[in-house]
C-alpha cells in the first residue's frame, strides 16, 4: 500500500508540473483577446489622425478585435510617447510614430524612438517638395541655393520654428549657407502656405498633396524623394538636379513599446502589412496625400535611424542647443 501511494503522489506530482505549459501556451495564441490602442500624437482631425482610424478598420479583421485610436497631442509629442510607455509592454497599446518625432528627438534628445520603442513596419509615405513664392526669382534648386550665397541675409524660408523638419531641412538643402537665410517661424503649416502663397516668405518644404490641392498658389522646384512623385512626374528630384540631399519622406508607422513579446510582435507586423496591401485601404487614404506602403520591422527600424543621422547632422549645422 505505502508503495501505490507513492506511486500516485509521484504522477499527481509530474502532472501538476506539466499544467502551466499549456495554459501558458494557451494564453499566448489568444493574443489578442482585446481591444487594441493606438497612440496617435497628434490632434484628431488630421491626416495623420484619419489614416490611422483607416488603418485601424482595416487591420481589425486579421486581428479579431477592434482597434481603438487614442489621441494625446501636445509637448512635442511626449505627451503620446509617455502614454505608450506607461502602458504594459503587452501589445494592446501601439502607437503611431512620424518623421517629425525624429527631427524633435534630435533636436531636444527627450526620448529615444529606437530605444524605447520596438518599430512593427510603415504604413505609408507622402513626397516632399520645396516649394517658392509665384515672384521668386529662382527656378530651380541650385538657383535658390546660388541666390541665397550671393545675397546673403534676404532669403526668407518658414517652418514650424527651430528644430523642426521643415527647418531642418531648408538647412540641409542650404549646405554651409544655412545661416544666410532666414528662418521665419509659423504656428502650423497652412498658415506658413498662406504665407508662401502672399509672398511673404520665399520658399518652404511641404508635402505633395499640398502643392496638388493648391495649383497655382506657389511653385515647386524639387523633389526631395529618391525618384520623382506620381503626382509630379515632371519635376526632378534635388539629386537630379545636382544638389546633394538627404531623401525625404513624410512617413508614418507603427511601434510598440520595447520588450514587448516577439510573438505579439510579430502578429501586429502580420496584420499591419495585410491592412496596407488591401486596396480599399489604398483608395481611402490616397486623397489624404499618403501613398500606402508596407515595410516590415527591420526595414522600418533602418528608415528611423537614417533619419535620425542626417537631422542630428543637421542640428549641428544649425548650431541648435539641445535638450
Amino acid at each position: 500500500m505505502p508503495q501505490s501511494r507513492s506511486r500516485r503522489r509521484f504522477v499527481h506530482a509530474a502532472c501538476a508540473s506539466l499544467l502551466p505549459i499549456p495554459w501558458r501556451s494557451s494564453a499566448q495564441a489568444a493574443f489578442p483577446n482585446k481591444p487594441v490602442r493606438i497612440i496617435v500624437p497628434l490632434p484628431p482631425g488630421g491626416a495623420a489622425d484619419q489614416s490611422v482610424r483607416i488603418l485601424g478598420e482595416y487591420m481589425r479583421p486579421h486581428l479579431g478585435q477592434s482597434v481603438v485610436v487614442d489621441n494625446r497631442p501636445g509637448g512635442l509629442f511626449t505627451i503620446g510617447l509617455q502614454g505608450a510607455l506607461s502602458a504594459p509592454a503587452d501589445g494592446y497599446t501601439l502607437i503611431h510614430l512620424n518623421v517629425t518625432m525624429c527631427a524633435v528627438q534630435a533636436s531636444t534628445r527627450k526620448f529615444d524612438l529606437l530605444r524605447q520603442f520596438a518599430p512593427l513596419g510603415l504604413m505609408g509615405a507622402s513626397d516632399v517638395v520645396l516649394a517658392v513664392s509665384s515672384q521668386a526669382p529662382f527656378r530651380t534648386l541650385p538657383e535658390l541655393v546660388a541666390w541665397n550665397k550671393a545675397n546673403p541675409g534676404k532669403l526668407n524660408y518658414g517652418s514650424l520654428g527651430p528644430g523642426s523638419m521643415d527647418h531642418l531641412m531648408m538647412v540641409s538643402i542650404l549646405g554651409k549657407e544655412a545661416a544666410a537665410a532666414s528662418n521665419i517661424p509659423f504656428k502650423g503649416g497652412p498658415e506658413a502656405a498662406l504665407a508662401l502663397a502672399r509672398g511673404e516668405i520665399d520658399a518652404m518644404t511641404m508635402a505633395v498633396s499640398v502643392l496638388v490641392q493648391a495649383p497655382g498658389k506657389f511653385r515647386a522646384i524639387g523633389v526631395l524623394s529618391d525618384q520623382r512623385s506620381a503626382s509630379l512626374p515632371d519635376l526632378p528630384t534635388a539629386r537630379e538636379q545636382g544638389v546633394d540631399v538627404p531623401v525625404v519622406q513624410y512617413w508614418g508607422g507603427l511601434a510598440a513599446p520595447a520588450g514587448t513579446p516577439r510573438d505579439v510582435l510579430v502578429t501586429l507586423e502580420g496584420a499591419l502589412a495585410a491592412a496596407t496591401r488591401t486596396p480599399g485601404l489604398q483608395q481611402r487614404v490616397s486623397p489624404l496625400g499618403l501613398s500606402p506602403r508596407f515595410a516590415g520591422a527591420e526595414e522600418f527600424g533602418r528608415l528611423i535611424e537614417q533619419d535620425l543621422k542626417w537631422l542630428g547632422e543637421a542640428v549641428r549645422r544649425a548650431n541648435l542647443k539641445v535638450g
